[in-house]
């Protein structure tokens, strides 16, 4: 009977620990964007790498001084989706004690608020936060997704206290996010391809 060998390589789904394997230099890259505060764009093809290279970072960095939270953003259909999934997950990386009830229109500043949460929560508990948005480019496919850029730019540049990672896998729409003098994320941060 022969003895199956195990697969030198995990393809497919997210890595960690003994399976994750070389990115050294986009290890250390992405650990000293997070550590020092600086917004990071991220770009690969579905199933290269990018998820499990995040959270190998998050797992290194994160602390009672930085502080985690995750989105994945994928599943959004619209701002209101988007904006739930953001609260929800700066809420639980903090372990904040604040209790959320999100009456939620577009015609109100609830977008603007939720939005600045990350920094009044990092600002009150002396921290830093680092806000990973996985395939960032559905907000891309959202109605009316040019105003709602430039809402999330414009509470997210004045933030001292947070951060962002911001990956996605369309190649097409993450250059043109962020590469395109035009648009609200034009040089938003580190920009690198995986």
């Amino acid at each position: 009977m022969r003895k199956s060998k195990e697969a030198p390589f995990v393809f497919g789904v997210r890595v960690e620990g003994d399976s994750f394997t070389d990115r050294r230099e986009e290890t250390e890259r992405l650990k000293a964007n997070f550590t020092y505060g600086v917004n990071t764009i991220l770009i690969s093809p579905r199933r290269m790498g990018k998820t499990s290279l995040v959270d190998k970072v998050c797992s290194l960095v994160e602390s009672e001084d930085i502080r985690i939270a995750r989105i994945d953003a994928f599943g959004c259909r619209s701002e209101n989706d988007f904006i739930n999934a953001f609260a929800t997950a700066v809420v639980r990386a903090t372990s904040t004690d604040f209790s959320l009830s999100l009456e939620y229109n577009a015609g109100n500043n609830t977008t603007e608020e939720v939005l600045r949460l990350p920094e009044m929560i990092a600002r009150s508990k002396g921290c830093h936060i680092v806000v990973c948005i996985d395939e960032f480019q559905q907000i891309g496919d959202f109605p009316d997704s040019l105003t709602f850029q430039k809402k999330l730019r414009s509470v997210w540049q004045l933030q001292s206290h947070v951060s962002y990672c911001l990956y996605g896998s369309k190649k097409h729409m993450m250059e043109q996010m962020f590469q395109n003098a035009s648009y609200p994320f034009y040089r938003f941060g580190d920009f690198f391809y995986l």
